[in-house]
């Protein structure tokens, strides 16, 4: 039995069409389309949306079943439809240990894989009271971390606000920031806060680092704002988005990594997102992060700093043997350990999964979202079994579950097998 879910935005255009609309672009269809991707919620079969449709519209009942079918089928296909067979359930989830918190979109660069498209700022952020209500609310529940993020999370005037009201409640603070925005003194204010921070460094030269992050004369305010993050004795990590525009770098930046004192280097897998959609040329093949990775993993005693774990790296060991429970959660993390509050408010297993209907924090409390969103206990509802392809045969499926599922929803194929892992033989073609 099949379960159809339609997760994107449908919208009415006149009186007989209806526009929906979702990351991999738009389609229109007629009354009877647009009822059956309403009743496709993930809790009802085929066979239940075929009978609604049938006590709606009289026709033959052989026949409404098949085009009914066929058109689900077709957009499922397309990455518009996400098919189980099983229905999803809901969950009464614990509270998520951190939540990444975009507090703006605005940013000082244009870098070219920005999953949130950051820049000028199109609508108004969660206003500063909406942020302290939402932190008591958090360290209420029993969040234990919070990440900020954004755009660029130090262009929010209240940022320290924030930080403060968050360290008050005892929650652990880190920051995910472009760096050059760290001065001395933010530096020194981060210090007191005990907030960890990650900056981004996608170059060791200003030729390279520019061609990622849309502006290469920042490259000397990023290698000040390490500078002064470290002087301060703030604990840093380097975060790489690796892609094609800098792969060949990465040996130079590992070497400025050492030389700089950074204790921590984390590669970050480039997902065609957000602006990134528009960049997919940038991404590379498996084989191509399977090279880096093992270079990577062999260096690790080379190196003076910690190189942070990395995906798949578990492939590069022997498998466990173990068999793998196929009803068990296909779990990543995302709307369970953790999730992502857009700036806009709105609640998503992590930030590349932006483009479905999301609930708000706008009008509505966190717990409520957290335990009520159809998306987060649908996205909780996905079993190993439900990977197709050749994961679902892998001997590592029973430890890696499947992996990251962002860089497989960005393409519309959410449960075919991982389109990152280099062990997956489709990916090799």
């Amino acid at each position: 039995m099949h379960y159809p879910y339609f997760p994107f935005f449908l919208s009415k255009q006149d009186r007989d069409t209806f526009m929906a609309s979702s990351p991999y672009g738009g389609f229109t269809v007629n009354k009877a389309g647009a009822a059956i991707l309403e009743w496709s919620n993930g809790s009802r079969s085929m066979g239940e949306i075929v009978k609604k449709l049938q006590s709606r519209y009289v026709a033959e009942s052989a026949s409404i079943a098949a085009k009914t079918e066929q058109f689900i089928h077709d957009l499922a296909k397309k990455g518009y439809v996400l098919i189980k067979e099983k229905p999803m359930r809901w969950f009464d989830a614990p509270p998520p240990q951190t939540i990444f918190w975009e507090i703006t979109s605005q940013c000082n660069l244009q870098c070219l894989h920005c999953v949130v498209s950051a820049g000028q700022s199109t609508e108004p952020d969660l206003s500063t009271a909406r942020c302290f209500e939402l932190l008591d609310e958090w360290a209420a529940l029993g969040v234990e971390e919070i990440t900020f993020s954004g755009g660029e999370p130090l262009l929010r005037e209240d940022f320290f606000d924030l930080a403060a009201a968050a360290a008050k409640n005892n929650l652990s603070i880190s920051l995910a920031t472009n760096g050059t925005l760290v001065t001395r003194e933010v530096a020194k204010k981060l210090k007191a806060l005990n907030v960890d921070v990650q900056i981004s460094l996608d170059g060791s030269t200003a030729e390279i680092y520019g061609r990622v992050r849309g502006r290469k004369e920042a490259f000397n305010d990023v290698v000040q704002g390490i500078r002064n993050t470290l002087a301060a004795g703030v604990n840093l990590t380097i975060g790489t988005v690796v892609t094609k525009n800098n792969i060949d770098d990465i040996p130079e930046i590992l070497k400025f990594t050492e030389r700089s004192g950074v204790p921590y280097f984390r590669l970050i897998p480039f997902v065609p997102s957000g602006r990134g959609k528009h960049n997919r040329d940038l991404e590379l093949d498996p084989l191509q992060i399977q090279t880096v990775s093992r270079e990577l993993v062999e260096q690790r005693d080379r190196w003076s700093f910690t190189i942070l774990p990395l995906e798949f790296e578990l492939t590069f060991s022997p498998p466990s043997g173990e068999q793998a429970d196929l009803s068990r959660p296909s779990e990543c993390g995302g709307a369970t350990n953790y999730c992502t509050v857009t700036p806009s408010g709105e609640v998503l297993p992590c930030h590349y999964f932006e483009g479905v209907v999301a609930d708000s924090l706008r009008n509505r409390s966190f717990r409520d979202i957290w335990r009520n969103s159809r998306f987060l206990n649908y996205f909780r509802s996905i079993e190993i079994g439900d990977i197709q392809g050749y994961c679902h045969g892998c001997d590592w499926l029973s430890e890696c579950r499947g992996g990251c599922k962002a860089a497989n929803f960005s393409r519309g194929d959410l449960f075919q097998s991982n389109c990152h892992c280099w062990v997956v033989k489709e990916n090799h073609q």
